[in-house]
């Protein structure tokens, strides 16, 4: 199996992931390792897995590690008592385990209290796992929470590979889990599938393969009339083979082997139900090959119990064996009615094909009817491990000091109120960089050079979230009479305009269908990038420098969509010719008006023109005017016109009424004045008319941010990019006045 490295959007995802409810530091944690005097260690796992804020008893991988490096003793006495925690931790301790265990040591597990979650899996590294009979495990699928922004790609993208992310850990967990239960992966992967918590008592969990050993359990003496049940059953489903033995038996008697107490009682319960077991070898024997000698019933009816087979006597014994297994495995459940009736019937019916497989597995179906979690309906995460979560801290805390977010997220936060400098040192600790005695400059560059280093994340993400924040904050209106579009790559793209769809007609009866096509004009688009490169250097952190945190990468935001707001209104102004060989607004195209300034009459003239607009194969359109488009110099009287309840035009006296009164939204932007102050534009509803269009790569329309250690300076350079390009798609849903 190939694994992908995780992309950006991912990455980027979470790190945006939910913080913790009281971000807090545990301390070194519980886990703890005693040496005892026979070379062995005992190995204490309690509170969640892994570097977990808010609980001061977590146990992380490194301290397992760390604790365990210079063991060489004969056994690991591990004691679980978690609710599970960081998937990535649980699987460098069950690992670590395991390695002691091929070089020899055993592995002694014992749960104290429950091992759920991704503890359920350490306690699978064991060689002997016990659980006393109060004991619980739980196993899932690991699981994890996203806040994921962006468009509808943006999220299908990224939940679908966080879904891929979350099926390929939990194949590698149910790799473990199969070894230890001595059973398939597929079946652990097919429990995963259904999305519920799978909860076993020690019994349970002993049936499953997951427990060897289950503490505090009495076992009930079998049932004596089962004894003779079983064999009168195991006489008349027995094979040809075991006919023959009790007919060899019957010839030649032979002693009972001695036996425990136990299996005396069952063997004196046979000699006191004879008779019906006597029937049953009766019932058999006339069918038996060669069964013409009548001397050999009359035998068989005198049978003691010195006179059965020794085959016979270990089927009675393992009987017991079995039901005793039973009994242990429903123990606990046996105040369901549904569940002590099923073992009733199956310790009743004696039948040998039943397995205690089979009986764990119908409690568990019995249970699982109209049943509630035994956690009380809440889960066990494990998904985002520790460092996400450090990340989130430092990025909410660094957030705040912005002058952004959620302050109330601060509260128990280790981060709030650190300073840059500070950060960087926590980052690189946290890498296991030792920073005592290093000067600042040393253990900032350690935080930004350091290969697991949280650092560079959280910068990327902090200044990520101020470019968007400028980007979208940058008040444009051309995103609301353009469309967007996505195209793949940066060659040039062929764009369908407006045009009616040729094809469609009415079909009398036994007709065909016609094949359609899209009108075609030969508009292209082709996309440019736009952006540009800053750096946040060793010197600017040691300095707390704010501002290349916020101020200039929200600056780079905002001038990345001016750029392309820029590159719009020149598109409408520079009237480009077309693929037909004709200007944008030409008489040819009807979307030209005579020169006339903003009234009444000439926006109800702009309506008409473009309500009988036509295509290049001469279909009327009817496309109706939603936005009118006019310098800053026109923006007043153009307001007027939309709100007055008369008509407006050079007259001062018109009491007729406005009748193009709110039909239309005014933009206003000054780089039409600096093409001209007189002219005015007709822009059609996007959603009916593709004219103006901006293209973006892989429909991204935002910036999209990269980083890297510096090459050039001291630190870390970032790059702010946009692949879009405006276009013109058709001249259908476009009109110009020249004005007066």
């Amino acid at each position: 199996m190939q694994f992908k490295p995780l992309s950006q959007k991912l990455r980027d995802a979470l790190a945006r992931a939910t913080p913790a409810d009281k971000p807090q530091h545990a301390p070194p944690g519980s886990m703890r390792v005693s040496a005892l005097s026979d070379g062995s260690v005992d190995l204490l796992i309690y509170g969640c897995i892994g570097d977990i804020w808010w609980d001061e008893e977590s146990t992380t991988a490194r301290s397992v590690v760390d604790a365990l490096a210079d063991f060489s003793g004969s056994a690991i006495n591990v004691r679980i008592n978690s609710n599970g925690g960081s998937v990535s931790d649980g699987f460098a301790i069950h690992n670590e385990l395991r390695r002691h265990a091929k070089r020899g040591a055993a592995i002694n597990v014992s749960i104290d209290g429950v091992a759920c979650s991704i503890a359920s899996l350490i306690a699978c590294a064991g060689d002997t796992v016990t659980m006393p009979g109060n004991a619980l495990m739980m196993l899932h699928a690991p699981w994890g929470s996203l806040y994921i922004d962006g468009n509808a790609k943006d999220i299908r993208e990224v939940s679908e590979e966080f879904a891929g992310l979350l099926d390929v850990m939990g194949k590698a967990m149910a790799q473990s889990y199969a070894r230890k239960a001595g059973a398939s992966a597929d079946d652990f992967v097919a429990m995963w599938a259904t999305g519920k918590d799978h909860w076993y008592s020690a019994v349970e969990a002993k049936a499953a393969g997951l427990c060897d050993v289950v503490d505090d359990v009495l076992e009930d003496d079998a049932a004596p009339e089962a004894s003779a049940a079983f064999l009168a059953q195991l006489i008349a489903q027995a094979p040809a083979q075991l006919h023959a033995c009790v007919r060899a038996a019957v010839r030649t008697p032979i002693q009972a082997p001695a036996a425990t107490a136990g299996a005396n009682e069952t063997l004196a319960s046979a000699r006191e139900t004879q008779p019906a077991v006597v029937a049953g070898v009766n019932q058999g024997a006339s069918t038996m090959p060669g069964n013409s000698n009548a001397a050999d019933n009359t035998n068989t009816a005198t049978l003691h119990q010195n006179e059965i087979s020794a085959a016979v006597s270990a089927g009675i014994v393992a009987l017991r064996d079995r039901n005793t297994e039973i009994r242990a495995i429903a123990a606990d459940h046996m105040g369901n009615a549904d569940v002590r009736s099923y073992i009733d019937d199956v310790v009743a019916g004696a039948d040998p094909t039943i397995t205690t497989g089979d009986v764990g597995k119908q409690i568990l179906a019995i249970l699982a009817k109209d049943r509630t979690p035994l956690n009380g309906g809440g889960n066990v995460v494990a998904g985002v491990d520790a460092r996400d979560k450090r990340v989130e801290g430092m990025g909410v805390a660094l957030d705040a000091r912005l002058g952004h977010g959620d302050r109330s997220k601060l509260q128990g936060n280790q981060f709030a109120g650190l300073n840059l400098r500070e950060m960087a040192r926590a980052a690189a600790e946290a890498a296991g960089v030792d920073t005592r005695g290093m000067a600042p400059s040393d253990y900032v560059r350690a935080a930004i050079t350091h290969t697991s280093s949280d650092f560079p994340l959280l910068v990327g993400g902090t200044v990520s979230r101020a470019v968007l924040r400028g980007y979208g904050e940058w008040p444009e209106m051309f995103p609301e009479f353009t469309r967007a579009i996505s195209v793949p790559d940066f060659r040039a793209q062929s764009l369908a305009g407006l045009g009616q769809f040729v094809g469609i007609k009415k079909i009398p009866e036994g007709g065909e269908y016609p094949y359609g096509t899209f009108n075609s004009n030969g508009q292209t688009v082709q996309l440019s990038k736009r952006g540009g490169i800053f750096s946040i250097t060793d010197e600017a952190i040691i300095n707390d420098d704010m501002s290349l945190f916020d101020t200039v990468p929200s600056k780079m935001g905002a001038a990345a969509k001016r750029s392309l707001g820029d590159d719009v209104f020149a598109l409408l102004t520079s009237n480009p010719t077309l693929a037909d060989g004709v200007a944008l607004f030409h008489a040819t195209h009807n979307n030209l008006l005579s020169a006339l300034a903003p009234t009444t009459a000439s926006i109800d003239a702009m309506i008409s023109k473009m309500a009988l607009q036509k295509d290049a194969n001469g279909n009327a359109i009817r496309v109706p005017l939603k936005y009118l488009a006019v310098p800053v110099g026109l923006g007043g009287l153009v307001r007027q016109i939309l709100d007055s309840q008369f008509e407006v035009s050079a007259s001062k006296n018109n009491t007729a009424p406005n009748y193009v009164r709110g039909r239309f939204v005014v933009i206003e932007d000054p780089r039409l004045d600096a093409n001209s102050t007189t002219v005015w534009y007709g822009i059609a509803d996007p959603a009916v008319a593709d004219a103006l269009v901006i293209a973006y790569r892989d429909g991204v329309q935002e910036p999209v941010i990269t980083q890297k250690q510096g090459w050039n300076v001291d630190g870390i350079e970032i790059k702010v990019r946009l692949d879009a390009e405006p276009a013109i798609a058709d001249y259908v849903g476009l009109a110009k006045n020249p004005g007066a």
